[in-house]
């Protein structure tokens, strides 16, 4: 089953990247068709392992979007519009400071080559997703926007329908993503549903309806992570001081608390109430005992903070393979695995220097996107979400991450300038590097 896994996924990334690159109207959509690959063509199929699924060290289900945002790069001429040259050379630094103390202090190995090259790959599809989609117009983004929200719906009908047929344990609705990483998925998306409600004016029922059935996705996928960025989400996005904004809030939140109750989140509140307990716990100074459900998370966490202060300046080396040889070194502890927290795992691979270095680049992505205060603050919510859902993952290179959060940024820094259709004015050259004698609507 692996090889033919192999052969759908390298046929059809190469029939998505040839079908993006052929013109930009087919680019713009090449996210959410990536996506979709992930999901609807293998609805049948039992989950596996993304420890297994992979080639050449990466796993099958990154590749489609892989190939969509080289296409993008491809449309490009792999041009950066100039707002971005800070961030640009931040990234050529960090990598250089990467490769350095994981290929070439931790040896040149297939694992520490892969980790590293992630990294440019993913900073390469953000960069052509920026300036691709600072191009377009605003009907043609809310088209995508929309169509990214829409392939999220069906996405968790579909794994709903999964679970119910017993195809798969639990609500995953892609087969060869780990459950953590479609959760992942699930919260970055989640808030544009707010962002095509008032733009488009859907009737308040279908919005309602989208929520609830991501919600009992979440409770079927037994996430609690999930279950906490969504409700972050909702927070972030409606809750203001003024009687409409309670309104909503409180209208969402009944929402939630009517399907917490209805009994189909047990599993998952169960698990909620485990965070607690564990946190209580710490808090008063008593021990773990490896009869608790989160001692392994606990011990994960307490050897990741071991290792960060053992390497506090420049690391252990990008990977499980570099980390796993300093964790050895100041843990006793059986499991070697990360502490699924980005931020404590990431400063023990990177270091005060990288890590600091990376967040500088993140912070500059931020910046990129619509603030709180904005209109538009659906796309800066779902951003703090995801920084968020990042103290209980490390799926900072999916490079989905790096596709959507460019492709805001880009359809953010359109509407700065865009006033009018595209069709009747370019913006200035000065915005941004344009590519010669294509249209955007070729």
């Amino acid at each position: 089953m692996l090889t033919a896994l192999k052969a759908y996924y390298l046929s059809a990334s190469l029939l998505l990247f040839l079908f993006a690159v052929y013109s930009n109207r087919n680019a713009a959509h090449a996210f959410g068709y990536g996506v979709a690959l992930n999901i609807f063509p293998l609805a049948l199929l039992p989950e596996v392992s993304m420890d297994i699924a992979r080639i050449a060290g990466m796993p099958l289900a990154y590749l489609p979007v892989i190939t969509a945002g080289l296409a993008l790069a491809v449309r490009n001429h792999a041009r950066v519009p100039q707002s971005y040259q800070t961030m640009l050379a931040l990234a050529f630094v960090y990598c250089v400071y990467t490769f350095f103390t994981t290929v070439i202090m931790g040896g040149i190995t297939i694992a520490n080559v892969a980790y590293w090259a992630a990294w440019p790959l993913n900073f390469l599809i953000y960069f052509s997703a920026a300036a691709f989609f600072s191009r377009i117009d605003t009907q043609a983004a809310n088209n995508v926007i929309k169509a990214t929200a829409v392939i999220l719906v069906l996405g968790c009908l579909t794994g709903l329908a999964r679970y119910g047929l017993g195809i798969a344990p639990d609500a995953n609705f892609m087969p060869l993503v780990n459950r953590n990483g479609t959760v992942v998925f699930i919260v970055m998306v989640f808030p544009l549903l707010f962002h095509v409600y008032k733009e488009q004016e859907k009737a308040r029922a279908r919005l309602l309806f989208c929520i609830g059935c991501i919600f009992v996705t979440l409770a079927f996928t037994f996430s609690r992570s999930g279950i906490i960025g969504v409700v972050a989400c909702i927070l972030l996005y409606y809750l203001r001081f003024s009687l409409g904004g309670l309104a909503k809030t409180a209208a969402v939140v009944l929402l939630i608390v009517t399907v917490a109750y209805s009994g189909v989140a047990d599993k998952s509140l169960q698990r909620l109430e485990r965070v607690i307990v564990t946190s209580q716990m710490l808090i008063h100074g008593e021990s773990l005992d490896n009869s608790m459900n989160d001692f392994n998370r606990v011990m994960l966490l307490k050897g990741a903070i071991a290792t960060a202060t053992d390497n506090f300046w420049f690391g252990t080396g990008l990977g499980l393979e570099n980390y796993q040889k300093a964790f050895h070194k100041v843990s006793d502890y059986g499991q070697a695995s990360k502490a699924h927290n980005f931020y404590i795992s990431y400063f023990a691979e990177l270091g005060l220097m990288g890590f600091s270095l990376l967040m500088l680049i993140l912070y500059l992505a931020s910046c990129k996107l619509y603030p709180l205060s904005s209109r538009h603050k659906a796309f800066k919510v779902s951003f703090v979400a995801m920084a968020l859902m990042m103290t209980m993952n490390e799926y900072i290179l999916m490079p989905e991450l790096w596709f959507f959060y460019g492709m805001l940024a880009g359809i953010s820094r359109a509407r700065d300038y865009l006033l009018v259709p595209f069709q009747s004015r370019h913006l200035p050259e000065q915005l941004f590097n344009r590519v010669p004698n294509r249209s955007p609507h070729v």
